[in-house]
């Protein structure tokens, strides 16, 4: 496999998030910004409940995270109906039908229970970076993904918070895993597992009683996933590669940093999501506070520090509706954009 067939690659690894759902629908023309509307349940901030959507160090554990990653790959069940997981992804969490939701994930027990094992690794030791080649199990890691996120939603159905939250973790540990491995095409794998969990926290800002993660939020590391990592150890890989001349070499890296570009853009874009959720999160403080009423401005929203972002985001009141806007990243497309619609749910 050439270096320009995996640059190729790249974009195709990032298409791992469900379509267009009822009630956090994608724009319907793929140029545009993603729309979401979200009916946000009120929530106070509790000072008192500390919530981590990452394993701290007392909960890590000795052992290599990608090792019970690939067990819990090799896990997965035979005949997974992955359109079916899929659609319910996609589903409104009041539709979830419980009782086949959780006759999947009870055949997928094995390999959650890996992957939640994986997560609380401190280590993460991935094959070494091979010029030319593929990670094995890019499209399984998407199936795992997407079952952790079915839970989830399953949880926050069932308001069982404590275990969505902890379910929302153990998907960020392994985006941040994947995200970390020697290539950019794993690296991206993580960025887009990432997207999809966070779009479960999504779901938990909607759910009456679930708990406000605006503190959870803003402890999230910036960079979550820090691509910069696999991009500098694939340039250090071509430049100590001998099979090209250095014509070709220094031909071969121009395009690699053209496409490295866009790579970076993902990874911000990433970012500005999860500021995104960090002020919803805020918004529903705020409306606990206030008698159920939308700030007029951002900068009404008292007692939570809101994210410093390079670009501010754009927020308005429109009678009952307040839009919040996420604009790209430098440099970045206009699909990269987010348009949140919130209403207070009733």
């Amino acid at each position: 496999m050439t270096w320009s067939t995996v640059l190729s690659l790249l974009a195709a690894t990032v298409v791992l998030l469900p379509s267009a759902q009822p009630g956090r629908p994608v724009a319907p023309d793929s140029g545009s910004a993603r729309v979401v509307r979200l009916a946000i349940a009120p929530a106070r901030l509790d000072a008192a409940k500390t919530l981590s959507l990452l394993p701290g160090s007392e909960q890590q554990t000795d052992g290599d995270g990608a090792e019970l990653y690939a067990k819990a790959v090799q896990a997965l069940p035979q005949g997974l109906k992955t359109d079916q997981v899929q659609q319910w992804l996609g589903a409104p969490l009041d539709e979830l039908p419980a009782a086949d939701v959780q006759a999947i994930l009870q055949q997928a027990k094995t390999s959650l229970e890996l992957a939640s094992q994986g997560a609380k690794c401190r280590s993460c030791e991935w094959p070494p970076f091979q010029a030319g080649t593929m990670p094995a199990g890019l499209a399984e890691y998407r199936d795992l993904a997407r079952l952790l996120c079915l839970r989830a939603r399953l949880q926050i159905a069932q308001r069982q918070y404590d275990d969505a939250v902890g379910t929302i973790r153990t998907g960020l540990a392994m985006a941040r895993h994947i995200g970390e491995g020697p290539t950019v095409v794993q690296g991206l794998v993580g960025v887009a597992i990432a997207a999809m969990v966070l779009r479960c926290a999504e779901d938990m800002a909607q759910a009456p009683g679930s708990p406000n993660l605006c503190h959870a939020m803003q402890a999230l590391p910036r960079p979550l996933i820090d691509l910069n990592q696999p991009i500098s150890a694939e340039l250090k890989s071509l430049d100590a590669n001998s099979q090209y001349s250095e014509a070709t070499r220094n031909m071969m890296r121009r395009q690699m940093e053209s496409s490295f570009d866009r790579v970076r853009q993902l990874m911000n874009r990433l970012d500005g999501t999860v500021a995104a959720i960090q002020c919803i999160e805020a918004l529903r403080h705020h409306v606990a506070t206030h008698d159920g009423s939308l700030p007029a401005r951002l900068a009404d929203i008292a007692d939570v520090e809101l994210p410093a972002d390079e670009k501010p985001f754009v927020y308005r009141l429109d009678e009952s509706k307040a839009l919040l806007e996420v604009s790209p990243p430098k440099g970045g497309r206009s699909k990269d954009a987010i348009r949140y619609e919130i209403t207070v749910a009733r």
